[in-house]
């Protein structure tokens, strides 16, 4: 698992050659810190990883997306992979293009990253200013949470697509929108949108913080308030999560997020 604490220990080194140099890097410093500023904080906490954020208020009612179906946008022949990590980081900094992510030994997917993205972990967390993309292989150990405040050992949810959005549509806690039918990146799925208002009181909380499901060695817990878009896909017989999550949200700020997601088409690595 990554050493998240070395996130806490970025710098930037900044060369000021003239006020108006000196003005563009402070503005781009402020704009990458926010894109850094959720996973910044994160720590272990029991097997999983722990957020801590915060933001803006929320408002009192779910309301699901608009259009929760994605666009299907056209892939290029030649999508780039990641930079490689500068020594001894554990993310990196990534110019906007198309890149590929691989996501097992057979199954890769590529995404349109905008300006001022961090990846971490390889790619499992790629960071856009309030936002955090996180996409993998949720096989038959991905799960939920037993309770996402009390007990938040995650337990398998069943290996379908179906069987997890069950789970995570049952899960105390969480406000989620009906499930819809969707196709993302070629794969058909389902979406369900989840949040946790800010007035859950979180202080009997593990962390002070709400489990999220996911893979045991990856999942992430946060304090509310907490919105996210789920998809859960069948990719050619692997069920792959991909996730939008901000902490500190208030919806009306994530009907603005990138389009990230939306930009994922899957292939095969060989």
């Amino acid at each position: 698992m990554a050493d998240w604490e070395k996130l806490r220990e970025l710098t930037y080194q900044v060369a000021p050659p003239d006020l108006a140099s000196l003005a563009r890097t402070a503005r781009r410093r402020q704009r990458r810190a926010r894109a850094f500023g959720v996973l910044a904080a994160l720590v272990l906490v029991g097997g999983g990883i722990g957020v801590a954020a915060v933001g803006d208020t929320d408002r009192d009612t779910l309301q699901p997306a608009e259009d929760p179906t994605p666009t299907i946008t056209d892939t290029p022949e030649d999508a780039l992979p990641l930079p490689g990590r500068p020594p001894g980081a554990d993310q990196v900094s990534v110019d906007a293009g198309r890149y590929r992510i691989p996501l097992s030994d057979t199954l890769a997917f590529e995404v349109d990253l905008p300006d001022e993205t961090s990846a971490h972990d390889d790619g499992l967390f790629l960071a856009t200013e309030d936002f955090v993309v996180k996409t993998e292989v949720a096989g038959d150990a991905y799960g939920v949470p037993r309770h996402p405040c009390t007990d938040q050992t995650i337990d398998p949810a069943g290996p379908t697509v179906d069987d997890l959005v069950q789970a995570i549509s049952n899960l105390p806690l969480y406000q989620t929108t009906p499930p819809e039918p969707v196709v993302l990146g070629g794969a058909e799925g389902m979406y369900v949108e989840a949040r946790i208002p800010r007035s859950y009181d979180a202080s009997k909380c593990e962390g002070d913080a709400v489990q999220l499901p996911g893979n045991r060695e990856t999942a992430v817990s946060g304090p509310p308030p907490y919105i996210g878009r789920w998809w859960i896909l069948d990719v050619e017989g692997q069920r792959v999560v991909v996730q939008q999550n901000c902490w500190g949200c208030r919806p009306d700020q994530f009907d603005r997020a990138p389009q990230t997601p939306q930009s994922i088409t899957f292939t095969p690595t060989s």
